[in-house]
């Protein structure tokens, strides 16, 4: 049976009105339908309201519409509404079933739940049944099992779909190497491009599937609402939501057991190898390479054999012997006659999850010959790399000589590049004709090559540079003219981002109509566009010639021409005449002068959900299977996770990553190069970044969106945030900032580990709680620091180590501190113990790790075991209570300044805890080092310039 009558059979069966039928007796439900529930319900449950479930809090979404017509209704209203609501699923039924092809079917199925609302309300309305909007909405949402309601019917339905016509096996894609792929990039163009390619190469392998067994196959990514699979069917898609590398690097889809995997993995693997090696000819043709160098064959081993292509399956079926023990604990709950093979689901996609990564581990990249390895990735031969250097050098020189004459920079100076890497710096340019046409990924080289030389720059994606992305941070200068009305643009302070746009907006015809010329306002708007008319005159020989540049607003990279080439990748004599630096740095200073200097330090944020392989294996952040009912009760297991909780787990990370999380992102100013699932990768502005990590975090914890599931308030993100010099390579810092998010999980999980990387050499880094940025209380703390209430020096001199080891002891050393470094009078004590408050907040939210060098022999235990004890109270977790609010906070200032005894608090303080549980010496030690890295903190948000 082709999948799209499955699947309309299947929305016969058991659609809203056969759910809500079978709780009055008007038919029965399919078995096969039953035994996808969690757990069995009682077969005619007393029910007094329809509720939604969240399937990982439990957090319930009252269906209050729907509710208060079914339990009011007389058996006559109620038997009409089945008949109303029947006639609308049966005619999305008969068009699902005459789809007649599989693209059909993927259409229909992706727009399925506004249909569904759409003719439920057509058929409500013509039934004159009240508030049938609200009503047709909630029946889409409707729960697969109204007494245990963790999942929704559609959710189901798609696992049903495929379950109800025979046996099935679990199938898992993965595709590697990742990391190493994204990291090897000089510039944000490469790193962006790394992550697309690594997205729409997945989704090759996911059309491929999709296309053998319907859709509803996927069960991650789940494919409903995805931009690339909208694209794919010529639905509409947003450039924007295109843009966004959103896809994982693993897969997961139930295919029938008869499926031929072989065949299946070797489209897969074709299509993709033969997808890379369009890539690297269109390449090759676009930048004429032919003219330099020789086509080899080990340049197209390479490309074709970069990547590890897995496919593995399991089958669907009970095991005779469960190891993990809450499967074995859930098993042991279940009824006989209800036990079935998905129940069994964890343990054989954590079978089938070890199984790939195993695979992946054989695969063996084609061996490269001697010679010049590339000089982005270091791994390769270059191509042109087997002749001597002076050949290889003179080639590439030769190579972006004449690009440069095209007014294509892709290639800088010194570069050679190898067969991947150079695929991926012509991305950017073939994805200007994916983002239009899906079908361009079939075309041939040939055809792309000529139409990206016809193009040129035209389509092309304009991505900001790491230099822009600093420049959008406002100075304390440029706040100053805002704060007193001075000068402003669109109602905030104005950036040197807005003085690079003014400047360079007129050269690049590409960037009209993605970008408009800032409107300055303001006492002195008209001075300070005058002074900008007169630099865009001097830069224009060079913009107009080569291209508008940020970093040639720096004044380091205007010394000499020596300098500006070097911006610019080309050699000296490449640059147009008639540019007068000394003009250019003579108005750049009048500029900085009025605004500051233009900012140099720029974020890379990476986050990751925490524990998610726990939780898609059900071992984690799940409850007892009692707390899924709608009544709650406790049956003294947990809950594990089905196809069908896996699908709605993952529907709601779609949610998150491509509905949320670009929507966060531009609020901040970030750019965003990847949102896939649980993982954000971007580029950020030094003063929202903090704001930026703290909201996606925010969004990906929430319950609800609507009627939809988002991961839910008893789930976590880690992140590493780095803050860099523009000069800073890229390739260099994605490994710092992976290291620092791996930083966040070894402290506890649900932090943020933030790294401080100066142009001097210094680096700063500290780990915080989540907590530490709710309501923004630091931002009184800097508010003290600017306005002088404060002294700066207290976030540079307060030195800890000497103090003694001893909690009260260090905090009365704190407030010390705090008093000699103030200029609060003695009429304004409430104002300074809201400040102290403040500090004590950061202080309680910092991550601290002990050495035994630091432990010595204050202790019997390990320093593991002291450390997990300090986790225990110092780390928040969602899942248990987080000791002492903002409040508690407060009375700990209070007792401070009043000059009172700890034991005249009336909470317990995080500070007692740890007392308690290592030891009032250890303790000791950890305040100090919770003190330090709050003054870290304070000094990074204060050199950042954050004001919110």
């Amino acid at each position: 049976m082709n999948p799209w009558n499955s699947y309309a059979r299947a929305l016969r069966e058991v659609a809203p009105s056969k759910l809500l039928g079978s709780l009055i007796g008007r038919n029965d439900l399919p078995e096969e339908w039953r035994h996808l529930s969690s757990y069995p319900a009682l077969e005619n449950p007393e029910l007094d309201k329809f509720v939604l479930k969240h399937p990982i809090s439990a957090d319930g979404k009252p269906l209050e519409n729907l509710s208060v017509f079914w339990f009011n209704a007389s058996d006559e209203q109620r038997g009409r509404f089945l008949e109303a609501i029947s006639r609308a699923e049966e005619r999305i039924a008969t068009e699902i079933e005459n789809s007649s092809s599989v693209e059909k079917f993927a259409k229909l199925w992706n727009g399925l739940p506004a249909k569904l609302k759409e003719e439920y309300r057509k058929v409500l309305e013509e039934g004159r049944f009240k508030n049938a909007d609200a009503i047709a909405e909630e029946l889409v949402h409707f729960p697969a099992e109204p007494a245990l309601p963790d999942h929704d019917w559609l959710s189901r339905l798609d696992v049903y779909a495929l379950v109800r016509t025979g046996k099935v096996k679990l199938l898992r894609f993965k595709l590697s190497p990742v990391q190493g792929f994204i990291a090897n990039a000089r510039t944000e163009r490469d790193l962006w491009a790394g992550s697309h390619m690594l997205s729409l190469l997945t989704y090759l392998a996911i059309s491929e599937i999709w296309r053998s067994f319907g859709p509803n196959a996927l069960v991650i990514p789940h494919l409903r609402g995805q931009p690339f699979f909208e694209h794919e069917l010529d639905l509409k898609s947003l450039e924007e939501e295109l843009h966004v590398a959103n896809m994982p690097n693993k897969i997961l889809a139930m295919v029938p057991e008869s499926a031929n995997i072989e065949a299946l993995r070797h489209r897969i693997e074709s299509r993709l190898r033969d997808f890379m090696e369009t890539i690297f000819r269109s390449a090759w043709e676009f930048y004429d390479m032919d003219l330099e160098f020789k086509m080899e064959s080990v340049y197209l081993d390479t490309i074709r054999g970069h990547f590890s292509v897995t496919v593995e399956t399991v089958p669907l079926v009970k095991l005779n012997e469960v190891i993990e023990e809450p499967l074995r604990a859930y098993l042991e709950k279940l009824p006989d006659e209800f036990e079935g093979d998905v129940h069994h689901y964890p343990e054989l996609f954590a079978v089938l999850d070890q199984k790939t990564d195993f695979s992946s581990l054989n695969h063996e990249k084609p061996e490269q010959p001697m010679g010049f390895r590339c000089t982005l990735c270091g791994e390769h031969l270059a191509i042109g790399g087997r002749a001597n250097y002076k050949a290889v050098s003179k080639a590439w020189e030769e190579l972006r000589k004449r690009l440069t004459i095209r007014k294509v920079y892709d290639i800088k100076d010194k570069e050679r590049l190898c067969p991947v890497c150079l695929a991926k710096r012509f991305y950017p340019r073939f994805y200007s004709l994916w983002v239009d046409d899906f079908s361009w990924v079939s075309r041939d080289f040939g055809a792309i090559a000529k139409k990206t030389k016809q193009s040129g720059n035209l389509r092309l994606k304009r991505f900001r540079s790491v230099s822009e992305v600093a420049m959008r941070r406002p100075t304390e200068k440029a706040w100053r003219l805002f704060e007193r009305g001075e000068l402003e643009v669109n109602g905030r302070p104005v950036t040197w981002y807005d003085v690079f746009l003014y400047i360079a907006l007129d050269f690049v015809q590409e960037w009209r109509g993605t970008f408009s010329k800032p409107t300055f306002s303001g006492t002195i708007a008209g001075e300070f566009e005058s002074t900008l008319k007169n630099l865009e005159k001097e830069f224009e020989p060079l913009f107009r010639n080569l291209s508008p540049n940020s970093e040639a607003l720096y004044v380091e990279n205007i010394r000499d021409t020596e300098a500006l080439a070097k911006v610019y990748g080309v050699g000296i004599q490449e640059l147009p005449e008639n540019v007068s630096l000394d003009s250019i740095a003579a108005i750049i200073s009048r500029i900085s002068e009025l605004i500051g200097e233009p900012p140099k330090y720029y974020a890379v944020l990476k986050m990751d959900g925490d524990n998610m392989g726990k939780v898609l294996s059900g071992s984690k952040a799940v409850k007892d299977v009692g707390e899924y009912f709608v009544s709650e009760s406790k049956v003294g297991a947990l809950r594990p996770v089905t196809p069908v909780i896996h699908t709605a787990i993952t529907r709601s990370l779609s949610r998150f990553a491509v509905g949320l999380v670009p929507n966060v992102a531009e609020t901040h100013d970030a750019e965003l190069l990847y949102a896939g699932g649980d993982d954000v990768l971007a580029l950020v502005p030094i003063d929202r970044a903090f704001s930026l990590s703290y909201d996606v975090r925010g969004e990906f914890s929430e319950n609800w969106i609507g009627h939809e599931p988002l991961q839910g308030d008893t789930r976590s993100m880690s992140g590493g945030l780095l803050i860099s010099y523009y000069k800073e390579p890229l390739y260099a810092i994605i490994p710092d900032v992976n290291k620092l998010e791996h930083l966040a999980k070894e402290s506890g999980r649900n932090a943020l580990a933030i790294g401080y990387r100066k142009h001097s050499g210094a680096f700063y880094k500290v780990v915080v709680n989540w907590e530490t940025f709710e309501n923004a209380r630091y931002v009184y703390l800097l508010d003290a620091l600017r306005n002088g209430k404060l002294s700066r020096k207290l976030a540079y001199e307060l030195n800890t180590e000497t103090w003694p080891n001893e909690p009260w002891a260090v905090l009365n050393l704190l407030k010390y501190e705090f008093s000699r470094h103030s200029n609060y009078g003695r009429d304004e004590r409430e104002e300074f113990t809201k400040i102290l408050a403040s500090f004590l907040w950061l202080v309680k939210n910092v991550r601290v790790v002990l050495t035994r060098e630091e432990l010595g022999a204050t202790t019997e235990k390990s320093p593991e075991e002291v450390n997990k004890e300090i986790a225990k109270v110092v780390a928040s977790d969602p899942e248990r209570e987080f000791i002492s609010p903002f409040n508690s906070v407060v009375s700990v200032a209070r007792a401070l300044v009043e000059n009172r005894m700890p034991e005249a608090i009336a909470e317990k303080q995080w500070f007692d805890v740890l007392s308690e549980k290592v030891g009032s010496r250890v303790a000791g030690m950890v305040v100090k080092k919770q003190v330090a890295g709050a003054a870290v903190l304070l000094k990074v948000l204060l050199e950042t310039g954050v004001r919110k």
